[in-house]
């Protein structure tokens, strides 16, 4: 049967390809899924996938109507959004994404006061890479992101709010052995430790690897990717391992002198663009707009906080 439900359900599969991971994100059991799939194929009359051992595949009708259903999709959800605009409500449907970096440094708080104070805004939140976010608002799959955009500048279909830059360097723990060695040796002696960070586009790497002076990124003595701030930072406090990080992420950590920043430059772009991004063309909802507004409130407080707390070394 063709209904927005049987619609969404497909474009969801479309993109995850797998039927398990699928029915996390919509909240189903794989059985009820794979019944949505079946009554959408059966009231189309074609075959949308092709299953195998390997996983699934769209068929080229699974590819033709996958493009209208995202039109259809996105035109439901404007009308939704045109509704709640008229309503002036405070309460719906929101769906965020956030880069890794900024996510640690405001979302536990901002989802703390939207529980307390803003009960009808039902949150969804997806911690990902820019690129991946990119791709997500593309397809129409989020409200908004809040995201460092320097890697992937966004085009001009797309709103931009700025929001405090984001500092990137390389932290260790307080007694760490590197911060017993000589400035001027200090450059020569970081392949020595291991590093760790979440997961790197190539220019990201090419970075890091100018700073450690070497002429490959494989070469990188990079034996942890992780995209959890908090598992990067529990081993970094725990062990000899440098980490990359921005500050904002780490702020608390930071100002307690638990985690110090070594004193050498990542790049010329030590200070990274953070934006909020939504599709130009698209009215945010008055619930998006209201955690849109607490989100420059918690950024904003937070590189305040950051500027009044003890600053490391100036890097080289």
């Amino acid at each position: 049967m063709l209904s927005l439900r049987t619609l969404r359900h497909f474009s969801v599969l479309a993109e995850e390809r797998h039927y398990s991971r699928a029915a996390v994100r919509l909240h189903l059991t794989q059985s009820a899924l794979s019944r949505s799939i079946q009554a959408l194929e059966q009231g189309l009359n074609v075959q949308l996938l092709d299953r195998s051992a390997s996983g699934l595949t769209l068929t080229p009708s699974g590819h033709a109507v996958l493009e209208h259903a995202y039109r259809v999709l996105q035109e439901a959800d404007a009308l939704h959004r045109r509704v709640e605009l008229l309503q002036g409500i405070e309460a719906g449907d929101v769906a965020m994404g956030a880069g890794v970096f900024p996510a640690a440094g405001f979302l536990s708080p901002l989802l703390t006061q939207l529980a307390r104070d803003y009960p009808g805004i039902r949150m969804r939140v997806e911690i990902e890479s820019w690129q991946r976010l990119h791709e997500m608002l593309i397809r129409d799959s989020l409200d908004f992101v809040v995201a460092i955009t320097h890697s992937l500048p966004p085009s001009s279909d797309f709103h931009l709010r700025p929001l405090p830059p984001q500092h990137i360097g390389l932290f260790v723990r307080a007694g760490h052995p590197l911060l017993a060695i000589a400035h001027r040796s200090l450059r020569a002696s970081l392949a020595d430790y291991q590093l760790a960070a979440t997961h790197l586009p190539p220019r990201a790497r090419n970075q890091l690897a100018a700073l450690y002076r070497l002429s490959h990124a494989d070469d990188l003595p990079l034996t942890l990717e992780c995209n959890s701030v908090d598992t990067l930072l529990t081993v970094a406090l725990n062990s000899d391992v440098v980490m990359l990080c921005v500050r904002e992420a780490i702020r608390e950590q930071l100002a307690d002198g638990r985690v110090v920043q070594l004193p050498l430059a990542y790049s010329s772009d030590a200070e990274l663009a953070c934006n909020i991004v939504h599709h130009a063309r698209r009215d945010l909802s008055p619930p998006a707009l209201k955690v849109v507004t607490l989100i420059e409130d918690l950024m904003h407080a937070g590189a305040a906080r950051l500027l009044r707390s003890p600053r490391d070394p100036s890097p080289d």
